[in-house]
């Protein structure tokens, strides 16, 4: 009889102690399964309840934080941090300073958990909204904190194609909120193609935008680098064509 009492006290006490943890691991499930679902709204609401009964675990905090990032990015940022989960926690945390419209911070959590990759996917998002200022704003960022050398000329070269590719964009579906993103454009594909010269890509879109809006000199010198380096290259000929300029006549 006594054995019975003993392990009836020891299942009272183990309940006891260990009824929140179960219940919020419980909670953690049934977010994380509303979450893959695509419910993030159920999802947020099952690990808010979780972190009422353990507020301080750490996934709990960094789901919740995934939960809620595109309608309450600052909270979601708090919670990134708390739950300090390292390279995954910074990231996130950049996901979440870049829809505050800190580029800065965002560029510097990104870069501490080497994840450039998904810089550009908060850049798309970003541009995908409309926001292109800030789209604009997070690739100067990167652009500033590169450093210098071979390797890193080819990241920085592609910053600043994106960043003319954005101002592009914004000058044909914003009108005439900012006229000189077409001037910025060209600056910064003049500067991708500057810092990778041998890159078509770059080339011709400097040819292309100084053809629209710039230098028509500058277009035809791009267009004719092109040539130099792919002769019969289609889109410089169609370019120079456009300038009224035969291949044939070209350098």
């Amino acid at each position: 009889m006594r054995r019975w009492l003993f392990a009836l006290a020891g299942a009272a006490l183990a309940a006891a102690l260990l009824w929140r943890p179960l219940a919020a691991w419980w909670c953690l499930d049934l977010g994380n399964l509303a979450f893959v679902r695509g419910d993030r709204a159920s999802a947020a609401e099952s690990f808010s309840r979780g972190l009422r009964f353990e507020p301080q675990w750490h996934s709990l905090l960094e789901d919740h934080g995934r939960a809620v990032l595109e309608v309450e990015p600052a909270i979601a940022l708090s919670e990134f941090r708390q739950a300090d989960c390292g390279e995954p926690c910074d990231a996130e945390a950049g996901d979440a300073e870049s829809l505050l419209g800190r580029a800065q911070d965002a560029v510097n959590d990104y870069l501490a958990a080497h994840a450039v990759q998904r810089l550009a996917a908060a850049v798309s998002r970003l541009a995908a909204a409309g926001r292109y200022d800030e789209a604009i704003a997070l690739e100067r960022a990167l652009a500033a904190r590169l450093g210098s050398g071979m390797l890193v000329e080819a990241d920085l070269a592609t910053a600043y194609y994106t960043i003319g590719t954005l101002d592009e964009q914004a000058a044909s579906r914003t009108g005439v909120r900012r006229p000189d993103y077409r001037a910025d454009a060209i600056r910064s594909f003049r500067r991708a193609s500057t810092l990778a010269p041998f890159n078509e890509g770059y080339l011709l879109a400097l040819g292309f935008a100084e053809s629209a809006w710039g230098d028509r000199r500058a277009a035809r010198a791009a267009f004719e680098r092109v040539l130099d380096l792919h002769p019969h290259q289609s889109d410089a000929e169609r370019g120079l064509g456009k300038l009224g300029i035969s291949p044939q006549d070209a350098r």
